[in-house]
């Protein structure tokens, strides 16, 4: 073999290892203790590494917690003040009195904004975390400081379009046997390829999560209707869904025109853990082109 097409082919086999390394810290990544954010727990479990003169809150869905997002956490404190929280009730955060609600949700991380220095808070939600952080915008202290929302998978509809009967179904499954149904529910959102050790992280959090709490919640989010809180907001509102999930752009507009939808492709309902890499990297653009859009892409650099 000439030494020319020997060294070629090895070359293309490092390439190829490297590759597959890559991928691989890419995979596990939300799994692995990250050194650029501390979490600390009293009443409310939180992550945080106040570095940037714009603040990031990103707020988990159904079921969730906030080391869900330890990619992004890792990936915007570079550039940014960024904070997640285990909402109330979930994960390591203590439980709230009041009924489970979105609003209870979103009252639960008033405190947290309220100690956030930063006046230029941008919110992202995934699922119903998507809903909570609108609720929260428009709360008195959201208005002061909460300029943009991006809704991950999340704002198809101000309100739920799950037949009732369906509905029903769900609810009767999860009130019998709420571990093994919200397992399988949580299983059935992620691709085959994706790391097992993610889908397991992710149902084991969802299934573990309080029964009361979570039915409470689900049941507040198929009975709502955000269509006042959608119109009263006045900061930009980006939906970030997959090709399978896509909003009704339309009717958000006539409510709020100021409304916008970016397409990740066809990934599955947890982005953001299985295609980590692609998702931070276009939720940076576009957080980037609201910074610039508002004059406040100065703020963009690390304190």
């Amino acid at each position: 073999m000439p030494i020319k097409i020997g060294i070629a082919i090895c070359l293309k086999w490092v390439f190829y290892l490297l590759t597959l390394l890559q991928v691989a810290s890419l995979s596990a990544d939300p799994l692995m203790k990250k050194d650029s954010y501390s979490c600390s727990s009293q009443q409310l479990y939180i992550c945080k590494n106040e570095t940037g003169k714009v603040a990031l809150v990103f707020i988990h869905g159904w079921g969730g917690r906030a080391l869900f997002w330890r990619s992004q956490l890792d990936y915007f404190s570079k550039d940014y003040s960024v904070y997640a929280m285990d909402l109330p009730g979930h994960g390591d955060s203590k439980m709230v009195k009041a009924e489970p609600s979105i609003s209870t949700m979103a009252g639960g991380l008033e405190n947290l904004v309220k100690q956030i220095e930063a006046n230029h808070i941008i919110l992202i939600g995934h699922d119903i975390g998507g809903y909570i952080a609108l609720s929260l915008a428009v709360s008195e202290i959201g208005r002061e400081k909460i300029e943009a929302i991006f809704a991950v998978e999340s704002m198809v509809d101000t309100k739920v379009s799950m037949p009732r009967k369906q509905y029903k179904r769900v609810l009767k499954s999860l009130q019998s046997n709420f571990e093994g149904t919200a397992r399988q529910m949580t299983l059935d959102l992620f691709s085959a390829e994706t790391d097992h050790k993610i889908i397991n992280w992710v149902a084991d959090s969802v299934a573990e999560t309080d029964q009361q709490l979570s039915l409470g919640l689900l049941n507040d989010f198929m009975n709502m209707d955000m269509s006042s809180e959608l119109s009263s907001f006045q900061g930009d509102l980006v939906i970030l869904n997959t090709e399978y999930n896509p909003p009704r752009v339309d009717r958000l507009k006539s409510i709020n025109p100021k409304v916008m939808s970016e397409s990740v492709g066809w990934s599955e309902h947890f982005i953001f853990l299985e295609n980590a890499l692609l998702f931070n990297e276009v939720l940076d653009e576009l957080i980037k082109t609201h910074l610039e859009s508002t004059g406040d892409m100065r703020k963009h650099s690390p304190q």
